[in-house]
């Protein structure tokens, strides 16, 4: 059976593998979103935008760690987290989880459940500081997540779409963090949040809502604080490589070679499940000169398989791509997401990105005319 996804498919699955048939004179993605959002077309959107590939990751990194906390009591991890924290002291030699208001202990390796239980300071076993140092590690959790949306909402305008994107990730907590009265006023700020922002469309809606952890991620993004930290290039080609040797070392143990065709059943065929995009766009660009040449082939065919399933996937969401805006919409927040090292593999440009978002704004233009009203955009249309 054949789906018809629209025009926004053919759009996409041609540029896809290369930026080949982009139109020429188009301005760098950087440049639009650079631009101050009062100077360009404030044509808001009312497509719901859903987590990225990579925030769905990251939810599903946070969900594993709470896995460990599924069968225990929040009685039972309050005091886990206590003797951790007291160990922390010990080892480092400092009495605060804060100094000079910075944090101070290295709560990467908590749970999204324990932070929370930190934060609200469960059973009483934690200081103010410690609990201040768990609440902005949350925050940093949820910037790291909704960062990608931030950027696409300010040259877009659909800020809409960046508070569906905080709510389905508030959401996401576990019953002992929805009971807490911080993610309760959360998850109020965000839906009064978008519904200010659906009132008023093209523009950051100004709740002045202390809860609210989009109008916390966009002030650190307008005072330009936004960088998240992310792992090198090289550790990530180095634990590729480590992870295709084990699978190597595994074959060996079998009596047998790991191979790189399908085609081929004289050994052991690789398996890409615990390799995410950026580890594959690693070894098809070769970082380190560290792979081989069935490895670079086997590694780019698997990412473009993945790509284009997450494209048709991504358009189908949107109404199999009969609304052009939305998908334009989706394919933006998509590819903001991406890696640099996934972009340069797959030959996705900035002038493909650009693409992308003229044509989101020209079906929002046209789509605003229609309606009557330019400044309502779809929000009339629908």
């Amino acid at each position: 059976m054949s789906t018809t996804i629209g025009a926004s498919a053919s759009l996409l699955l041609n540029y896809t593998r290369s930026g080949q048939a982009v139109l020429d004179a188009q301005p760098s993605l950087a440049q639009l979103l650079s631009e101050d959002a009062t100077t360009g077309s404030q044509l808001p959107a009312s497509a719901t935008v859903a987590l990225s590939d990579e925030a769905k990751a990251y939810l599903a990194r946070t969900s594993a760690a709470a896995a460990t906390d599924s069968g225990t009591s929040l009685a039972t991890r309050a005091a886990n987290a206590r003797q951790w924290f007291d160990q922390q002291y010990q080892a480092l030699g400092i009495s605060s989880a804060l100094i000079d208001g910075k944090v101070a202990v290295d709560l990467t390796g908590q749970s999204r459940a324990t932070l929370s239980a930190v934060a609200a300071n469960a059973q009483g076993l934690f200081s103010k500081d410690e609990s201040a140092a768990a609440a902005t590690a949350l925050q940093s959790r949820f910037d790291a997540a909704l960062t990608p949306y931030a950027v696409v909402a300010r040259h877009t305008g659909n800020y809409v779409g960046l508070y569906d994107a905080a709510l389905s990730y508030v959401n996401a907590a576990g019953p002992d963090e929805q009971a807490t009265k911080a993610w309760q006023d959360q998850k109020q700020a965000l839906v009064d949040g978008a519904a200010v922002a659906r009132a008023n469309p093209g523009k950051a809606p100004v709740t002045k809502n202390a809860a609210d952890p989009v109008q916390a991620l966009l002030g650190k993004a307008s005072a330009g604080g936004t960088g998240t930290p992310q792992t090198s290039i090289a550790a990530v080609a180095a634990n590729a490589r480590a992870l295709l040797d084990a699978q190597a070392d595994s074959a060996k143990d079998k009596g047998t070679k790991l191979v790189f065709d399908d085609s081929d059943k004289t050994g052991q065929q690789v398996d890409f499940s615990a390799f995410d995009n950026r580890s594959l766009a690693a070894i098809a660009l070769n970082q380190g000169s560290a792979f081989s040449a069935g490895e670079i082939r086997t590694a780019m065919t698997e990412l473009d398989q993945r790509n284009r399933a997450s494209v048709l996937d991504t358009l189908k969401a949107t109404s199999g791509g009969s609304d052009g805006a939305s998908a334009s919409l989706a394919l933006v927040n998509r590819y903001a997401a991406m890696s640099t090292e996934e972009k340069a593999a797959l030959g996705v440009s900035d002038r493909f990105t650009s693409q992308l978002v003229q044509t989101y704004q020209s079906i929002q233009a046209t789509q605003g005319r229609l309606g009557g009203n330019a400044s309502q955009g779809l929000v009339g249309y629908l």
